[in-house]
């Protein structure tokens, strides 16, 4: 399995939507001891559902999780980096596809690149009544040395929403195998047959 890391911040964030209405954006991060698969963020997300109903229709909510290697040898393989699992649903369809992922440092963008994406159709009807119908899983590369700066992760949806905030860094996820410089390498290539593996280990995904 990959290094474990528990991690939880809910944001909740009043905004003036097109319609000048009062509105509230859902921000759910949960990095839990297992990286979830497709079917546990349902399984949150019928809980959040619940939780923000009174509050609904919710314009968007983005959950995630990210995992890294378990050793140095996983961390090597795949050159630096994790994964980052987004979940998304939007009450606009026109917000997809995510213009970007992105961290922001006090000096510098760093975008992050996308592996894949899928949609997920939604039967559940709290989560529909909620947050809508539309919901789209995404995967990206997140380089472990950037979440060891002061930086943020955040969202430019495709339409209304910039600057989604997901995550600030450092935080607790620190690698008990890195020490000192051994963070920062020299650019190579993945090894792309252990990042299927690694995909299907720890998101139960497959990805071509």
């Amino acid at each position: 399995m990959a290094k474990p890391f528990l991690f939880f911040v809910l944001i909740f964030v009043p905004f003036f939507s097109n319609a000048q209405e009062l509105g509230h954006d859902v921000s759910v991060i949960k990095v839990v001891l297992n990286p979830a698969s497709a079917d546990q963020i349902t399984k949150r997300l019928k809980q959040d559902a619940l939780t923000y109903l009174k509050y609904a229709p919710i314009p968007r909510i983005a959950e995630m999780d990210f995992a890294f290697g378990a050793n140095r040898d996983e961390y090597e393989k795949l050159n630096g980096n994790g994964i980052l699992y987004i979940t998304s649903l939007n009450q606009d369809t026109t917000e997809y596809p995510i213009k970007k992922v992105y961290l922001k440092t006090n000096t510098s963008t760093i975008e992050l690149e996308k592996i894949g994406e899928i949609n997920v159709g939604i039967d559940d009807k709290d989560i529909r009544t909620t947050f809508g119908k539309n919901r789209v899983d995404y995967y990206y590369l997140l380089p472990y040395s950037f979440t060891q700066t002061q930086c943020k992760l955040l969202i430019d949806w495709n339409n209304n929403r910039k600057e989604f905030l997901l995550a600030s860094f450092p935080n607790d996820n620190k690698l008990d195998y890195l020490s000192g410089n051994a963070s920062s390498m020299q650019k190579k290539e993945i090894d792309m047959h252990f990042l299927e593996v690694f995909l299907q280990r720890e998101f139960n995904i497959t990805i071509k």
